[in-house]
């Protein structure tokens, strides 16, 4: 297979890192966690060599993986609302704070971008809420 290289924003790059990062925690299949250690190695390398880190970065990738860490939580919470047909208002709850949090995590990235002067950066428009 062919290796395909993509530019992508700091801001993505970090938060695919906070990902991975909890998949190590939260995953217990070896032959999963392999794959994952993979490529998180690969990504943590690439940001290495490209990117400058400081404490505002290293406080803004903690905040992107506090909110990915919720958001782990809510997908399982609402997983087990579909299994048990739980559309109540604790589904609503979940339903509502995956898109609050996105928010959050859209505005962390676009900060980094903005903070590292990232070339690419993700654009968001939404309907106001």
């Amino acid at each position: 297979m062919n290796k395909i290289i993509v530019e992508v924003s700091i801001g993505e790059l970090l938060d695919k890192i906070s990902i991975l990062e909890i998949k190590q925690e939260k995953i217990k299949d070896l032959e999963k966690l392999k794959f994952i250690s993979d490529e998180h190695a690969v990504l943590k390398d690439q940001l290495n060599k490209n990117v400058k880190s400081n404490d505002e970065i290293e406080k803004l990738f903690q905040s992107l993986k506090e909110i990915n860490a919720k958001l782990w939580v809510i997908e399982d919470d609402k997983r087990l609302c579909e299994k048990e047909k739980d559309f109540t208002e604790k589904f609503i709850k979940l339903s509502r704070d995956v898109h609050f949090l996105n928010d959050d995590r859209a505005k962390i990235k676009l900060e980094i971008n903005n903070l590292t002067g990232s070339k690419i950066k993700e654009i968001k428009e939404y309907t106001s809420y």
